[in-house]
């Protein structure tokens, strides 16, 4: 393996193979191939090009359950697909996930229109040529005109949909994320659906992070409100006071509470939503709509 990415002694259970449950082993990533050793001649090896899904957790119920934190690699095996679990102490698994989606995507050929959306108003944004990487903390578009970055914490919501790219329709991601309290959508195609996948699989990682850490967010009827009513007015230099119907103090109040619980930040004229109060305020009009 000419370049080692990550190198970690963990157990895996290759779905099929003829191994007696899971094994312990060395997992060794590198920018081709990952290759699962339990011994010096006893190893899987699977190119990368052939993975077609990374989930966190033991999705494949025909593998034994093993200690650690489990990580599930679907790939193609000849005619065939088949599944991979690697698992390791939580942090861990946490980087080499990382590190196994750069590997995978780095590089990718993107067609990418930004932005698509601000706010609720379409644009006539054209698709662009670039490079697709993954940093540290985000997804960055290379292209001519310079890098287009979508923080990870920034997603509010994201969808799979076809669009006309290039005179063809084609499978897209379309990415919803906050910029300053401003609504923008990115809309990226790949050129393959296998690439366009595992991007939607990466980001839905941290879109779910976010989701679990509000199922115990206690929020009043006057911060909801508060909330949707930042997001109606945007940065726009409006009194919240008149909004909301509530005195100055109060909505003070409202805010402070709203900012240590992560939902609000400093804009240019008015406190601007975060991606986390972005995504309470989606939920909350949903149910206000049904």
């Amino acid at each position: 393996m000419p370049s080692v990415l990550a190198d970690f002694t963990g157990r895996f259970s290759v779905a099929g193979s003829d191994r007696d449950g899971p094994v312990e082993g060395r997992i060794l990533l590198g920018e081709e191939q990952l290759i699962l050793a339990a011994s010096e001649t006893d190893r899987e090896t699977i190119p990368l090009t052939e993975v077609f899904d990374v989930t966190s957790g033991n999705e494949a119920a025909l593998i034994d359950p093993m200690a650690g934190t489990p990580l599930t690699v679907a790939y193609r095996n000849g005619s065939s697909r088949t599944t991979a679990v690697v698992a390791g102490e939580e942090a861990t698994i946490e980087k080499f996930t990382t590190v196994l989606f750069k590997a995978l995507l780095n590089g990718t050929a993107v067609q990418v229109k930004h932005p698509a959306k601000v706010g609720g108003r379409v644009l006539e944004t054209a698709f662009a040529g670039g490079l697709l990487s993954l940093r540290s903390g985000g997804v960055v578009f290379d292209t001519e005109d310079g890098p287009i970055t979508v923080p990870l914490s920034s997603i509010v919501d994201f969808d799979r949909r076809e669009e006309s790219v290039g005179g063809h329709r084609r499978p897209v991601v379309a990415v919803a994320h906050v910029d300053s309290g401003q609504a923008l959508t990115t809309v990226a195609a790949t050129e393959t659906s296998r690439e366009l996948s595992l991007l939607g699989r990466y980001l839905r990682r941290t879109y779910e992070d976010v989701l679990a850490s509000l199922r115990d967010l206690s929020l009043s009827e006057r911060e909801t409100e508060t909330l949707a009513a930042l997001y109606s007015t945007g940065d726009a230099d409006v009194s919240l006071s008149s909004v909301v119907d509530a005195d100055a103090r109060t909505v003070k109040r409202i805010l402070h509470a709203l900012h240590g619980k992560g939902l609000v930040e400093s804009g240019e004229h008015n406190p601007v939503l975060t991606a986390k109060g972005q995504i309470v305020v989606n939920q909350y009009l949903e149910r206000v709509n049904e």
